[in-house]
């Protein structure tokens, strides 16, 4: 009694401690004092940012611990059918990748299919589904989310990250996954990865047939065995396709897109930025859209570009991470080795002027392996290609008068272009969900008959099983 009564005592002022220190805060938050302070704008955005940030990961965990003690204790068949997703996990690295898994979740939540959905990235859109059929978890950042990621237990991992498993790389292989299969999430082939991108995959999920004899070559060179390569199609162009608008005409003025890629490959940080002040002297309109990764990885350079270009009324700098609007709104696209072009160009079937970045350090890239590279094959056929040394070489007047030109190049044959070089346009989403349901029978199959009557939950050991499967 003398226990229970200290107890009773201490939570009683416990009790009245935690209602006095909110009566000060709700009394200094009605009636505040005068601060003296001064917070600039920059770090006052910077800070709500910070609050923002954190209160939404206290939230999404705060949803997931409700939704996981709701499915312990409910016992209803979607639940329990949802311990299935243990067989199919797709793992993102954050938001820039959901344009490439959204048709492949909407495909797998229409058929009911169970998986889990690991992200690095709590603004990642595939986080606030919410369904029975699709168990999803931020997983944290940096190293110690692609440590996570690598112990999980799956019969498929369906991922974009490449180089996994590869020396210096910080995601080793899933050694508890069966079959580790990589999406490509953009148009192009394989030669412009890393060396290695693909070789500790069992399965490689191609835009179509053109890079099916390049990855048997890497094989031989590399003594690998032969993997499992599969014309599936690109999951981000149908999903921009979604988004295309019909556009009449060209814009008045003429709209110009320029979108580089990130790094070494990166054509404004190679030929400088010298011809955008040309076009914009001669009366376009342009839009710059840098990588979407150059915003994690190369801030010194988007900010050069706002310093240089953010008070020109002629240009906007896109940093959205969906590009649908700004591709929509172009009538040429001026871009290097990026993969950003075949979009532009099977969407929407205009031109595109490539500046021809040659690779530094080549050797670090498939390309130094291959024999035959599909872009070098195809980029000729969607507008004319400058070679740095000739962008600046060229005046005002001839550089403006290559761009004219291009304006004025037809579209009619890129969509035959793009119809014989990418397979299930507009129902790749569909065609890899249905592969991976079709993937993961075959491998529970493969592994009943090694499992003895003995293990069966609830089954005797000498009685058979009811039914077939």
């Amino acid at each position: 009694m003398q226990t229970g009564g200290f107890l009773s005592t201490r939570f009683a002022r416990a009790g009245q401690g935690l209602t006095l220190a909110a009566l000060l805060f709700g009394v200094s938050v009605v009636f505040p004092a005068p601060a003296w302070a001064y917070l600039d704008p920059g770090t006052g955005n910077i800070l709500i940012y910070i609050c923002i940030s954190i209160l939404t990961a206290v939230l999404y965990f705060a949803k997931t611990a409700w939704y996981g003690l709701r499915n312990k204790f409910s016992a209803t068949p979607v639940q329990r059918a949802a311990t299935r997703s243990e067989e199919l996990v797709l793992f993102s690295e954050g938001k820039i990748y959901w344009s490439t898994f959204r048709p492949i979740v909407a495909a797998l939540l229409e058929r009911g299919y169970p998986f889990r959905y690991l992200s690095m990235d709590i603004e990642d859109p595939g986080l606030a589904i919410e369904s029975p059929h699709m168990n999803s978890r931020f997983i944290g950042t940096g190293s110690a989310a692609f440590a996570r990621a690598a112990a999980v237990r799956a019969s498929v991992m369906l991922q974009t990250t490449a180089n996994i498993g590869t020396p210096g790389y910080p995601m080793p292989i899933p050694r508890h996954v069966t079959c580790l299969a990589h999406v490509l999430h953009g148009v192009g082939g394989i030669s412009l990865y890393y060396k290695n991108a693909h070789d500790t995959c069992n399965v490689i999920f191609l835009m179509g047939h053109g890079d099916h004899e390049s990855i048997r070559l890497l094989e031989k060179k590399r003594g690998l065995p032969e993997r499992e390569c599969v014309s599936a199609g690109v999951p981000c162009l149908d999903e921009l396709a979604r988004t295309v608008l019909p556009k009449n005409g060209m814009s008045d003025p003429p709209v110009i897109l320029v979108a580089p890629s990130w790094g070494e490959k990166n054509c404004l940080t190679y030929c400088g930025t010298e011809f955008i002040h040309w076009l914009t002297e001669a009366g376009y309109n342009v839009i710059i859209r840098p990588h979407p990764f150059s915003q994690k990885a190369e801030q010194p350079f988007i900010a050069a570009l706002q310093e240089e270009f953010g008070r020109d009324p002629h240009v906007r700098i896109d940093l959205d991470v969906s590009g649908g609007p700004s591709l929509a709104a172009a009538d040429l696209l001026i871009s290097d080795k990026s993969g950003v072009r075949f979009d532009f160009a099977f969407l929407y079937q205009r031109p595109v002027l490539t500046l021809d970045i040659p690779m530094r350090n080549r050797e670090k890239f498939e390309i130094s392996d291959l024999e035959y590279v599909w872009e070098d094959d195809v980029e000729r056929r969607l507008g004319p290609v400058l070679t740095p040394e000739t962008l600046r070489s060229m005046t005002r007047e001839a550089f403006l008068e290559s761009v004219a030109a291009t304006l004025a190049m037809e579209g009619k044959d890129l969509a035959a272009l793009r119809d014989a070089t990418i397979a299930n346009f507009g129902c790749s989403g569909a065609f890899i969900a249905d592969w991976v349901i079709a993937k993961c029978a075959a491998l529970a199959a493969a592994q009943a008959p090694e499992q003895t009557l003995s293990q069966i939950p609830g089954q005797a050991p000498n009685q058979a099983p009811e039914g077939g499967q």
